[in-house]
């Protein structure tokens, strides 16, 4: 994978994906991108298409001692983007500081180390790049961390990331993550190379002939409400978010990075089955009746430049074979009827990664369920509902991504021991957390696991 290929999935950033039965991404804060016709995410234009400047971004209030382990600064500004936190490979959000070996990074920094970059929830090479950096004093600064080196591969100008951004002559390619010093300032980047804006906009539709002021117009004056959408993409590749971005400059619509409530669509990618990956997005999308779409229904808009019947492109199988839940989700949402896990109560026992439980309980939450937070809770619970016998399940974690074959069965034998014991006292059902995916996957309750 190359730079660009590498760099460009920064905008898919904590997908928040469930691309596992037994991992839910960490938590990321809602973001939101109105797009416009030169498609310009999180960055605003100066002088040439190619030259940017960051965005502000609200300053937050991380952990006590957070430092930037590139550019070693403890500050939060436009300039160095919040802080994020890295362990074993994996974003985390929440009490950090409760956690061993976690690396703080600002997200410009993390975004702009060359050879820094993400497969599914994964960061790669953070660890080497590091160590890389340690070597490299800033140029201007002088200081060590310095991972951002100029494009031209012959200067030995390297730069932490917020230093670069305050030197006026550097120059900034967003489409490759590259950045040339003051004195290489003349020389054309990778993007003014290769594909032009033109080309790009052929792959999205290449038998369409140009569409005239009139015809992209026609998006501003439809009554369909394009401008009412808020697309948000799953597991796009960095092609199909570009051009979810441009397609949304097109019609007035909003992109919106991270889940939120008043998403319309979810565009999510699809293999040769037509399977989805099961991600956080979709997930909710099912529970909150959402559209659930491929990117052919955006390429079919453009095509006939108006809105199209997304029933035609909406997906109906997921990667782990659960089908029909996008479908059922909208019809349970439009009769307004009882919720997914309406009269069930959840207790969730044993050793849950924090973000990890808390998307779960996002989940149960929206899906109607009621979270009992302690074990007296429970007892209550159970006490006072005598007699309307409602339904409380004890959740216990099959999650077993680490150790031995040995040590894996071991854990999960105690985790359902204590599930069971638990469950018994209560007189609740016993099930695995992946019972609450599995369920809303489908749409409908799925047998006890």
């Amino acid at each position: 994978m190359d730079i660009k290929q590498q760099k460009k999935l920064n905008s898919g950033l904590s997908e928040m994906s469930l691309e596992s039965h037994d991992h839910i991404l960490q938590r990321c804060p809602s973001s939101e991108i109105v797009a416009d016709s030169n498609c310009n995410l999180e960055y605003k234009i100066c002088e040439s298409p190619n030259v940017v400047q960051p965005k502000a971004v609200i300053d937050q209030h991380p952990p006590k001692a957070s430092v930037c382990a590139f550019c070693y600064s403890a500050k939060t500004t436009e300039k160095t983007g919040p802080f994020l936190y890295f362990a074993n490979g994996r974003e985390v959000v929440g009490n950090v500081t409760s956690l061993s070996k976690v690396i703080c990074v600002h997200s410009k920094c993390i975004e702009w180390t060359p050879q820094v970059y993400y497969e599914g929830e994964i960061i790669k090479n953070l660890d080497t790049e590091l160590a890389r950096a340690t070597k490299l004093k800033c140029s201007s600064c002088g200081m060590k961390g310095a991972a951002l080196g100029c494009y031209m591969t012959s200067c030995r100008r390297s730069y932490h990331v917020p230093c670069a951004f305050e030197i006026q002559d550097c120059q900034w390619d967003m489409e490759n993550y590259v950045m040339l010093c003051p004195v290489h300032k003349s020389v054309k980047f990778p993007s003014e190379k290769s594909k032009s804006i033109e080309h790009i906009k052929r792959e999205m539709h290449p038998k369409a002939s140009p569409l005239t002021t009139e015809q992209l117009t026609f998006w501003a004056r439809s009554s369909d409400g394009p401008k009412e959408w808020v697309l948000c993409g799953s597991a796009l590749s960095s092609e199909d978010k570009y051009m979810l971005v441009k397609f949304a400059g097109m019609c007035g619509a909003t992109v919106c990075k991270f889940w939120k409530p008043n998403v319309t669509h979810v565009v999510a990618t699809t293999d040769v089955k037509g399977a989805c990956t099961r991600t956080m997005k979709v997930l909710m999308a099912i529970l909150s009746g959402k559209w659930i779409v491929t990117m052919d229904w955006v390429k079919a808009c453009v095509a006939a430049n108006g809105p199209v019947n997304e029933e035609l492109y909406e997906i109906s199988l997921d990667n782990y074979g659960r089908s029909g839940g996008p479908k059922a989700g909208r019809l349970m949402a439009s009769t307004n009827g009882p919720k997914l896990f309406d009269g069930f109560e959840f207790y969730f026992i044993g050793d849950f990664m924090p973000d990890y439980k808390s998307d779960l309980l996002d989940l149960v939450e929206k899906a109607g369920g009621t979270v009992i937070h302690s074990e007296e809770q429970l007892v209550k619970q159970n006490h006072a509902a005598q007699e309307t016998q409602p339904s409380s399940l004890v959740v216990y974690n099959c999650d077993l991504s680490q150790g031995c074959f040995e040590e894996k069965i071991r854990i999960l034998l105690q985790r359902l021991a204590e599930a069971e014991d638990l469950a018994e006292q209560m007189g609740s059902q016993t099930v695995q957390h992946t019972w609450i995916l599995e369920s809303i996957a489908a749409c409908k309750l799925v047998p006890f696991c």
